[in-house]
């Protein structure tokens, strides 16, 4: 449902209407005519709703978190775009609420300023998203008082509730120990690929091709495809020679690279390799995570709204939640696919 939420700005609230029904307006004015100008546009986007009553709700008992004005209250102007109910302009009532006339162009606006993020709640999916950037916001986000910590390894931050643990919240995901980055030329993967079959493991590794291999200009993301060790290629005693890639943002999958690699059989006119490396993610957990959080962007010491390479290589990274286990001294988590997936609100 698409929809955009109008407030009175309570300094141009000369007759003091804020807060009235429509039937105390009509009485005080005569008329039950909207004065448009007074309004400021404070929210638009689409929610996870099925009518007005669930709008009020919404807007009053879990704010959505790109949301940063007060609660849905009377005097309120809810704006109807697209949906399950019909297109128009309704104003909040003391009971339900009234269809009206409205001229959004005369209203202000106080739309608050949001970054985009991965969030990451207890027992869901990892989501990409945006919330609202003020403290306020930030802390609705986490449900408590902020504490960022720098992701080992990585560009980005994960932006918690400080408290959590101490308040009991659920346990959410782990921060571990760096992934284990190993750069090679593309004749020693291909070397440690076809070693690796004739002992019967496969392996995993990552290509990364020049900018100038293409005709457009693509991120590193995009130019980087994972090939697995157990490609035709580099199995002994195949009937066929072929090596299947995706990349990493997930634009170009299951392509047939050896006929395109300028090392295979594309030719002189083919992609070139800058560079090819292994990883292998962090196993030690160096922290745990108890409620919900969001990873984002650190610009210049306040936090930004991720790139979409970051926000692509985090909500793949932190896809799904985690279960803890004590394992000795040290502690195991483990990925788990929920049951039901997370909505956007």
């Amino acid at each position: 449902m698409e929809i955009a939420l109008y407030q009175i700005d309570m300094e141009r609230d000369a007759d003091r209407i804020a807060f009235v029904s429509l039937e105390y307006l009509e009485k005080f004015q005569g008329a039950a005519e909207i004065n448009s100008a007074v309004y400021d546009k404070v929210f638009e986007g689409d929610v996870d709703c099925s009518g007005l009553e669930d709008v009020f709700r919404l807007f009053n008992l879990e704010h959505p978190l790109d949301y940063g004005g007060r609660s849905m209250s009377v005097s309120d102007i809810l704006e109807v775009k697209s949906g399950p109910v019909e297109p128009g302009f309704y104003y909040c009532d003391s009971f339900g609420f009234q269809e009206v006339d409205f001229q959004p162009e005369l209203a202000g606006s106080k739309l608050h300023e949001t970054i985009r993020v991965v969030l990451l709640e207890p027992g869901k999916e990892a989501r990409i998203t945006e919330i609202d950037s003020s403290l306020p916001g930030l802390q609705r986000a986490v449900d408590g008082w902020i504490e960022a910590i720098d992701l080992p390894g990585e560009d980005v931050t994960l932006v918690c509730n400080e408290e959590g643990k101490l308040q009991g919240l659920p346990l959410n995901r782990a921060v571990r120990e760096p992934d284990l980055i190993v750069e090679m030329g593309y004749g020693e993967m291909t070397a440690l690929f076809r070693e690796a079959e004739r002992e019967g493991k496969h392996m995993t590794g990552y290509v990364v091709f020049t900018e100038d291999s293409f005709t457009e200009p693509y991120s590193e993301l995009s130019r980087t495809y994972e090939i697995s060790s157990a490609n035709k290629a580099f199995q002994p005693n195949m009937g066929g020679y072929s090596i299947y890639g995706s990349c990493l943002d997930g634009t170009d999958p299951l392509v047939r690279l050896e006929q395109y690699m300028a090392a295979e059989k594309g030719g002189m006119d083919g992609w070139t390799v800058e560079r090819c490396y292994t990883k292998e993610r962090g196993r030690k957990v160096l922290d745990v995570i108890a409620g919900t959080c969001f990873i984002c962007a650190n610009g210049d010491g306040r936090f930004a709204s991720l790139t979409d390479d970051q926000a692509r290589r985090m909500a793949d990274k932190f896809r799904y939640p985690e279960r803890f286990v004590r394992n000795g001294s040290e502690i195991e988590a483990i990925p788990y696919k929920p049951k039901e997936n997370s909505k956007e609100r």
